[in-house]
């Protein structure tokens, strides 16, 4: 094959056509993720259970999912995006149908451990992104596939309690199937195939071993805590099981020739900042408010609780969809201002924009119109922090490294959330009046103050990052990969090196075609 013919074979498809197919693959994820928060009741009558042995549906699909982000983006940076999307989204179907034909609970708890594979998506999505979507178009790309799990995810928990309704829990499993194929078949012929420097290198068996370990038993160490406490026997267990796979696992992932997390990129100053800052943020205002939030709009109003908004399940459901919808309209303007101001700016002003809202709730407890701006403005925060978190890594990480590094940061941003759950669960129970079966207003206040405080400590951090960061060089990786996305430096290196290809030979030729 000629190189015109290779160029034609890996010429990127349109912005939008590629950019549509990718967040298409999030509303898979999103849509798996939250569809059975409103299905856990329906469960429970129907298989005569209890709430905790039904909340497995949720469980076993997060921990499956934690450990998939990092592992899934590490797979495609090594053999290749698209195949590895391919191959999550094929699960996500298998995993619906298990769930849907099963005939018991057990069925469908191991049904949704297979969708678990989905949470490797959004690291793949953006991966992809940077690799087939024009440069001045990838900050642009990357604030709406991270702003489309917003969306994707109160419109999941909307139609998901729609479909119930109307038919029955099997029928969600129907409709997750559904978007699955979808996305698998929009993936497979609008997203060019893989024409990176997909490798054949073994896998790094025992990393991939140890890691799903590790994060598996944090989470069910932390999942417990809100109803064992913090110094329980059951939690200090897990979480030495945690602490000791983690540190093998750091060992082994140093000593590793193609480790499955590349444990030496933390050096980078920006890289193990910017995960910090998520970690931060994630247990403070961006895993925190939703806890809180949620049960404030349908807690009773006054005079029965200071803080409830007395909704409807529906009506709580719209509001979050209404928020979401402002917080993803306003995703494109976040990756433009990405471009203009930086995406440290953008971070840093999502950071403010899920935080400065706490304060304001927790000194106004029952005003409605206060609220509803108050979840209007988190939403707009949380779509900005999750456009922008891949264009600051990406600012320090070369290409090749893409989705390795924001599978990374997911997982991060999972066990972060993780805790924060744990975390205002067991403040709110702290509380919990058994009078009256309700957490009383000290519970809430107590949780937003500590999502304030939090929050301020990830934005002083966040100002800690530096403008133009030193790159990260992983062995292997060139100059032309560290160009920054969309940036006008970027596209000067890119053009020099790419004359430069000119009179290097075939593997400088082999090397400009993977980012035509």
């Amino acid at each position: 094959m000629s190189l015109g013919s290779k160029r034609a074979a890996t010429r990127p498809r349109s912005f939008a056509a590629v950019l549509s197919v990718l967040i298409l693959a999030e509303v898979v994820s999103a849509f798996e993720l939250s569809m059975m928060y409103v299905a856990i009741p329906t469960l429970i009558k129907d298989f005569h259970a209890d709430t905790n042995t039904v909340a497995w549906v949720v469980t076993a699909y997060l921990l499956v999912s934690a450990s998939c982000a990092a592992l899934g983006g590490r797979l495609g940076d090594l053999y290749g995006r698209k195949k590895v999307m391919l191959v999550v989204l094929a699960l996500a179907a298998v995993g619906s149908l298990v769930s849907m034909i099963g005939g018991s609970l057990i069925a469908v708890i191991i049904g949704r451990g297979i969708q678990g594979a989905t949470g490797a998506v959004m690291a793949l999505a953006f991966g992809l992104a940077r690799e087939h979507l024009a440069k001045d178009k990838v900050q642009i790309g990357l604030s709406m596939i991270g702003a489309s799990a917003l969306i994707a995810g109160a419109f999941g928990a909307l139609a998901a309690g729609a479909v119930i309704e109307l038919f029955s829990w099997h029928a969600i499993f129907i409709c997750a199937a559904v978007i699955a194929v979808l996305g698998f078949l929009a993936v497979w012929f609008v997203i060019p195939r893989d024409a990176g420097a997909v490798q054949r290198q073994r896998i790094d068996v025992l990393g991939a071993v140890l890691l799903p370990v590790a994060v598996t038993c944090l989470l069910l160490g932390l999942s417990s805590a809100g109803k064992t406490g913090f110094g329980s026997l059951t939690f200090l267990g897990l979480v030495a099981i945690a602490v000791v796979a983690a540190v093998i696992w750091v060992f082994w992932e140093l000593k590793a020739a193609n480790p499955i997390v590349n444990i030496r990129m933390f050096k980078n100053r920006h890289i193990a900042l910017t995960m910090i800052v998520t970690f931060v943020a994630a247990i403070g205002p961006v895993g925190g408010n939703g806890v809180l939030q949620s049960m404030m709009s349908q807690y009773p109003k006054a005079p029965i609780t200071e803080v409830g908004q007395g909704m409807s399940p529906s009506f709580s459901g719209a509001m979050s969809c209404v928020a979401a919808l402002v917080g993803f309209a306003l995703s494109p303007v976040g990756g433009y201002l990405s471009k203009k101001l930086g995406a440290r700016f953008v971070f840093l002003t999502g950071i403010v924009l899920l935080t400065l809202p706490s304060l304001v709730l927790v000194l106004s407890f029952g005003n409605f119109p206060i609220f509803m701006v108050a979840t209007i403005v988190q939403a707009i925060g949380i779509s900005l922090f999750y456009g922008a978190l891949p264009n600051v890594l990406f600012e320090a990480v070369p290409e090749s490294h893409s989705s390795e590094v924001t599978g990374a940061n997911t997982m991060i941003r999972n066990i972060g959330q993780s805790t924060a759950t744990a975390v205002m669960a067991y403040i709110l129970a702290t509380a919990y009046n058994p009078a009256t079966s309700l957490t009383g207003t000290s519970g809430f206040r107590t949780g937003y103050w500590l999502l304030v405080v939090l929050g301020a400590l990830a934005a002083l951090l966040a100002l800690l990052l530096r403008k133009n960061p030193a790159q990260w060089n992983p062995p292997g990786t060139s100059e032309l990969d560290h160009a920054s996305p969309g940036s006008e430096q970027g596209a000067a290196e890119a053009g020099a090196a790419g004359g430069a290809s000119k009179h290097a030979g075939p593997q400088a030729e082999a090397g400009e075609l993977v980012r035509d």
